[in-house]
């Protein structure tokens, strides 16, 4: 069947509409098991290579994906694409150069790359099941947990720093932390607004921290052995979902999008090494907030 059918057979009357809105409305009224068998036997029609392999965003591949020899220099051209924030700008005819080559020098990494596996969506057959995967390197599939645990202990800590009362903010002169310049000339203004004020202190400094916390931990993990991890789970309606995480660019490096599975599950290791390095890296960054006063 060609996909036209597909829709026809699975949601009757939704290629028959030029409407955005009816389109939807369709879709929504379908049963979960039904968006996933028409999804699975889309994906027959769309991947290649041995487990029918597609990523759902057009950009990280230039054709096929099967068609690449391995993920780092697959990576590295659409790195440089991007002209990341790590390095230097390059002319339009380099940028299509380097799309255009692809594979050339792929075993050379650029200086300054930084891989930008961040949980890229995937389809694919993992074990004959048609899963709904992400694709994470260790680096980024660390820092957004580690990022998520700091943020729900931050959101822990009011009214904590508020034991200070308000009139000690009298003998101050000038905005401090804890006498923050807020809207409507109040020094210290609500609860609310404090707590606001804190919060936004708290992402700020994340942010300006987190390229630092991301070379360091990068550097760390290219310096270990190639590795994998695997992390199977469904989602609230049942569906199937696989995380797939390659520990560093030597790992990206062996795995081949032709044979993506086999390639991940031969290098397949426990999760607690993941565990462990967000451990570690929490407690670290909890304590230098600690030393900021939070």
């Amino acid at each position: 069947m060609c996909e036209e059918q597909l829709y026809e057979r699975y949601l009757p009357g939704y290629m028959n509409t030029n409407c955005e809105q009816e389109r939807n409305r369709i879709w929504e009224q379908a049963s979960a098991e039904t968006i996933y068998q028409l999804s699975a036997e889309l994906q027959r029609l769309r991947g290649s290579g041995a487990d029918l392999i597609s990523f759902v965003h057009p950009e990280r591949s230039d054709g096929p994906v099967s068609a690449w020899p391995d993920l780092l220099s697959m990576d590295i051209v659409y790195w440089r694409k991007h002209r990341h924030w790590l390095m230097e700008p390059q002319n339009e005819s380099e940028t299509s150069q380097n799309s255009r080559l692809g594979t050339i020098g792929h075993n050379q990494v650029p200086e300054n790359y930084i891989n930008q596996y961040i949980g890229d969506d995937i389809r694919l057959f993992y074990n004959s099941c048609f899963v709904y995967g992400r694709l994470y390197s260790a680096l980024h599939y660390i820092l957004a947990l580690a990022k998520r645990q700091l943020d729900r202990w931050a959101h822990s800590l009011y009214p904590y720093q508020l034991k200070m009362a308000p009139h000690h903010s009298a003998n101050r002169t000038g905005p401090s932390v804890l006498n923050p310049p807020l809207p409507g000339g109040d020094a210290l203004g609500s609860h609310a607004s404090v707590k606001a004020y804190f919060h936004q202190q708290y992402t700020n400094w994340i942010s300006e921290q987190y390229i630092e916390w991301m070379i360091v931990l990068n550097a760390q993990l290219n310096r270990q052995t190639a590795a994998t991890y695997i992390h199977q789970y469904t989602d609230p309606n049942g569906v199937p979902c696989v995380d797939f995480i390659c520990k560093n660019e030597n790992t990206l490096r062996m795995i081949r999008p032709n044979y993506f599975v086999e390639d991940i599950q031969q290098m397949a290791n426990s999760s607690g090494f993941l565990d462990h390095e967000l451990q570690q890296i929490v407690a670290r960054i909890e304590k230098q907030c600690r030393s900021l006063g939070w």
